[in-house]
């Protein structure tokens, strides 16, 4: 198995570090619950999965620097 190369440098990736950040987020939540409305974590978790779904299907320019586009 080999990782893809340049990976840290795709949108993917980092809306999947902002993801499991937010996930996280939601489950300190009720720490928090006279600051924050609730669910907002839960809401900006499923939105950014979402984005991180739609980035993979996109070919990433900074993902490979040297090729050109059609």
């Amino acid at each position: 198995m080999k990782l893809v190369p340049l990976f840290w440098k795709s949108w993917s990736f980092w809306l999947m570090i902002l993801t499991a950040i937010l996930g996280a987020a939601e489950v300190a939540l009720p720490l928090f619950t006279s600051v924050l409305p609730p669910k907002t974590f839960a809401v900006a978790s499923m939105l950014t999965g979402i984005a991180a779904a739609v980035a993979r299907t996109i070919q990433q320019k900074s993902m490979h620097p040297d090729e050109n586009p059609d």
